[in-house]
């Protein structure tokens, strides 16, 4: 009985937000945007159907999106596709809010999100802001224009937004509040902050609809795997042929990610410091046809301290697991100690071999690198489990001089590591 009044006191409010098809202002009653369950007391999405049924499931959603196109709802198992024609509302359990509306200059009704309802609606759609009096929908709009003045061109950056606030926000708060108009930015926060001074000041009730939609999250990540290092030649003698004895590398990292930013969930960032360990040996060899053979070699222990920095973009997700690529750019402090080094000079036209005892390989101190990563994790518990196959590049990273012959070499890396995102 309970459940019935509600749904018949949702159906009265939505029959008079309906009553105007475009603008739908005015301080919105909690019953038709609270996204608690009554049946659990829980926080959850919902939709409410154009009858104006408000029912509870599950919104079917790869990312944290800020704008959909369609809504695809989960309903005592079955899952449906809305479009804006089919729904009047829908909400999300992080308290993200849509009513359906048709936006100037557009034909077809969309979902648009509800930042803050009152007097005055500030809502969002597609990367586009819109004020909403109650009459009409005005979108709070910027742009650049093209101008000459004594016959140069300038670019000029028109705040058309300024206007249409200091016009919808008349009265003593619009004065008091005209500095703060002059100053408000194209951006969520500030018209947030504008319009809730103008409905403290005026005395009106208004609600901010995405105070629980945290702008990004930081989570702490370790990860450790392997990898393997190859050199290539940059500057040699004619017909050296160089390589490392010995490849495998171990890696440690430790650091955050900043993801699911409110308005581009896909994106996210790494910020890393890494440990790099390669226990190698490096030989060379080259000959003067006819005149002398040179062999060298070097057993030497690397350690590279590294601060990666990576932006990475979500390819691919489905259900639980997710698929990111990304770029990298790194800061690398190399260290290289010598373990023993030999140089065989072997003159092709006698029986004289000299050997040399002599360390020839110096790696650089600091370098900045390049890389590439591909990964995938999902959640386990708590925590989430992720694994990234990585590819760096290190052009000009060891250097060596064998019998006053210098030469020089880019390294590359390969790794494969797994990690834990808490």
């Amino acid at each position: 009985m309970i459940r019935k009044t509600a749904v018949g006191v949702v159906s009265f409010l939505l029959l008079i937000l309906s009553l105007s098809a475009n603008a739908q202002s005015g301080f919105i009653p909690e019953t038709i945007w609270s996204n608690i369950n009554p049946s659990t007391g829980e926080s959850g999405d919902f939709i409410i159907t154009k009858s104006g049924v408000k029912v509870f499931g599950k919104v079917i959603s790869k990312y944290d999106e800020a704008t959909y196109r369609t809504v695809v709802f989960a309903n005592d198992g079955v899952e449906t596709t809305y479009s804006p024609n089919d729904l009047q509302a829908f909400g999300l359990t992080n308290s993200r809010f849509f009513l359906t509306k048709t936006l100037p200059g557009e034909s077809d009704p969309k979902f648009v999100q509800i930042l803050l309802s009152g007097e005055l609606q500030l809502n969002f759609y597609d990367n586009r802001y819109f004020l909403d009096n109650g009459d009409e929908i005005l979108e709070l709009r910027a742009f650049y224009t093209q101008g000459q003045i004594d016959g140069n061109k300038l670019k000029r950056y028109v705040k058309a937004y300024i206007s249409t606030l200091k016009i919808q926000m008349t009265g003593d708060c619009g004065t008091q509040l005209n500095d703060l108009i002059e100053n408000t930015k194209m951006e969520e926060l500030d018209f947030i902050r504008l319009f809730s001074k103008y409905h403290e000041c005026s005395g009106l009730p208004y609600k901010v609809h995405v105070s629980n939609v945290k702008f990004l999250k930081v989570s702490p990540v370790v990860m450790a795997g392997l990898g393997s290092a190859s050199i290539y030649n940059r500057s040699v003698e004619t017909g050296q042929i160089n390589d490392l004895d010995g490849k495998l590398t171990q890696r440690l990292q430790v650091g955050i990610r900043l993801h699911d930013f409110r308005k581009l969930p896909r994106l996210s960032i790494d910020f890393r410091v890494g440990v790099e360990l390669l226990n190698s040996n490096f030989v060379s060899s080259f000959e003067r046809p006819g005149v002398v053979r040179i062999s060298a070699s070097e057993e030497f222990s690397e350690t590279n301290v590294f601060i990666p920095l990576s932006f990475n973009y979500s390819v691919f997700r489905r259900q639980n697991l997710d698929v990111y690529a990304g770029f990298i750019t790194s800061v690398w402090f190399s260290t290289i100690k010598s373990k023993g080094a030999m140089i065989e000079e072997q003159f092709l036209n006698s029986e004289r071999t000299n050997l040399y005892e002599d360390s020839f390989l110096v790696g650089v101190d600091r370098l900045f690198v390049p890389g590439l990563k591909l990964g995938a994790k999902f959640p386990v518990g708590k925590m989430v489990i992720f694994s990234e196959l990585q590819g760096d590049l290190q052009l000009d990273y060891y250097t060596t001089n064998i019998l006053a012959k210098r030469s020089s070499f880019s390294r590359s890396g390969v790794s494969f590591q797994i990690g834990i995102e808490f």
